[in-house]
């Protein structure tokens, strides 16, 4: 399982909101560069990077900084965050984006999903099921969907994303651990669809990272545990190692 490093820009920082609501969490960094930096050079294989000023207005704004990211660093990065569009995914793939996260785009328009897999490859997409109490959410999660997880991978599992991201909005950015009744969702979709998951939300502890590794999520995204100094990367990476060859 890949340890995913997150960076979520706002207003140019580089900050960690809580439940992803406007006004909560804290600055991590003046510097968004900086960050991304510091995790390539701790090991990180694959950064996370998200616009979230994008998220809630529907279109990129910080692109200059996401493009400067990518130009700077040697490891693959996920991009998303107001990618609305047709050509604003194209454009951002060109940019240097190893895959393109789309959200609520996709969830309005699935057909869009299709162009932008026919674009830019299947292989670079990766569609977003951000959940809150069970229902999938949109527009910087502050609108729901009428469709469960479940309902939206199916939907999309034609197009043959790279993966499917799955964050817990309830207890993202809250650091309050992965108990057994938020882990059963995510079980579900394991076994619903064969499309990889990416799973962030919650991420506490190392024993949370063995517990997914073990389940078999493709990846973790990883950002309040490692700002706060919870948990290193070097030692996430490590337990995640040690989980899937126990099992």
């Amino acid at each position: 399982m890949i340890i995913i490093p997150s960076v979520d820009i706002k207003e140019g920082r580089c900050i960690k909101l809580v439940r992803g609501v406007p006004g909560t969490g804290r600055v991590i960094s003046e510097d968004p560069l900086a960050v991304a930096l510091r995790w390539e050079q701790e090991g990180a294989k694959r950064l996370h990077i998200i616009d979230l000023d994008g998220s809630f207005e529907g279109h990129t704004r910080n692109r200059e900084i996401v493009a400067r990211i990518i130009k700077s660093l040697r490891v693959p990065v996920e991009v998303g965050g107001g990618i609305r569009s047709l050509q604003s995914a194209v454009e951002m793939a060109s940019l240097g984006a190893r895959w393109i996260i789309l959200g609520t785009a996709a969830l309005e328009d699935p057909s869009l999903a299709r162009k932008v897999a026919e674009a830019i490859g299947s292989d670079r997409l990766i569609l977003s099921l951000d959940s809150r109490r069970g229902l999938v959410v949109k527009k910087g999660w502050t609108s729901e969907t009428k469709g469960s997880v479940i309902d939206w991978a199916k939907t999309f599992e034609p197009l043959h994303p790279d993966a499917f991201l799955y964050t817990d909005v309830d207890i993202e950015g809250t650091l309050e651990g992965l108990r057994e009744n938020r882990l059963s969702p995510l079980k579900g979709l394991l076994k619903a669809t064969r499309v990889p998951i990416i799973y962030a939300g919650g991420i506490s502890s190392l024993d949370d990272i063995r517990v997914l590794a073990r389940i078999g999520v493709m990846g973790a995204v990883v950002g309040a545990a490692l700002y706060e100094g919870r948990i290193s990367l070097k030692e996430a990476e490590e337990v995640s190692e040690r989980a899937e060859g126990d099992g």
